[in-house]
């Protein structure tokens, strides 16, 4: 399961189905990352920058992935994915309706992530 986070950068947004296209690559490509690397049991791609974004991954010991596509210049962006993590835990694994593998729909969590990406931008902390 992924959970995408887009930080602003100026372009417009990915809707829902680039969304989906994304998370497939970015999934078969990580998939390949990891039986390709010489190095024992790999954790796959962290990071991948090209000349106008970079696109971060953390995957959580679960084997859930958080993604996100920022500005070049974007900095502490593996603090976010792991804040993302905690405010996943919080909002959606301890929510006894919540479903692994489904959206989640909890308007909590959306502003818990939303507040993390603003104070990122805005201190270069995710931490609230």
């Amino acid at each position: 399961m992924f959970v995408l986070v887009t930080i602003k950068f100026g372009r417009p947004r990915l809707n829902g189905n680039e969304n989906l296209i994304l998370a497939s690559i970015f999934h078969s490509m990580y998939a390949i990352a990891c039986q390709l690397s010489p190095e024992l049991n790999s954790s796959g791609i962290k990071e991948l920058e090209t000349d106008q974004f970079k696109l971060y991954c953390f995957q959580s010991i679960t084997g859930i992935k958080f993604i996100a596509l920022t500005d070049t210049k974007q900095v502490n962006v593996d603090a976010l994915l792991k804040r993302t993590y905690e405010i996943y835990s919080d909002y959606a694994l301890k929510n006894p309706f919540y479903s692994i593998d489904q959206p989640i729909w909890c308007i909590l969590f959306r502003q818990a992530v939303q507040q993390a990406i603003d104070s990122l931008e805005k201190t270069g902390s995710p931490l609230t």
